[in-house]
Order: C-alpha cells, then sequence, then structure tokens
C-alpha cells in the first residue's frame, strides 16, 4: 500500500461507510453504548477524530500535530468562556 499524505482521494477506498450519515449513525450508536468507558480527556480526541473523518467518512488523515493544535483550541476557547460565565 503506498499511501501519500497529501492526497485524500488515494484514502476514500477505504472508507467502510456508504455515507457522512451512516458514519454519524454507527459514531452514535457506539458511543451511547460505550461512552461510560472513556476519559473525558479521550472523548474530546475522538470527537477530534471524528470530526477530520467526515470528508471520506471514517478515514482521517491528519497529521497528530494538526489534531492536538484544534484540541488545544477548542479546550482553550471553551475555558475561556466558562471563565467569562464564572464572572
Amino acid at each position: 500500500m503506498n499511501l501519500k499524505s497529501g492526497s485524500m482521494e488515494g484514502f476514500q477506498k477505504h472508507s467502510q461507510f456508504s455515507s457522512l450519515k451512516e458514519f454519524n449513525h454507527h459514531i452514535e450508536m457506539h458511543l451511547a453504548i460505550h461512552k461510560h468507558e472513556f476519559s473525558k480527556g479521550e472523548l474530546v480526541g475522538l470527537k477530534c477524530l471524528i470530526r477530520y473523518s467526515a470528508k471520506f467518512p471514517g478515514v482521517c488523515n491528519a497529521k497528530i500535530g494538526t489534531m492536538l493544535k484544534a484540541i488545544h483550541k477548542n479546550t482553550t476557547v471553551m475555558a475561556s468562556h466558562v471563565l467569562l460565565l464564572n464572572v
């Protein structure tokens, strides 16, 4: 298998879902059963992974650094909103 990180079209064939709707349905079913098994941090990471897996449902080609930056940005924004609400 020869996949280059810049070409998402090469990853399309690895999707096991026929649509984004089907992908989201499977995610919801899985979380309904297993959500309690994840820590808060793991859920944040999983949700980020899911967002980056939407172009071709179930396939993510994002670099770990890109995902960590997105998680950090989102948690920083959320924390600032919480601080504003507490003032």
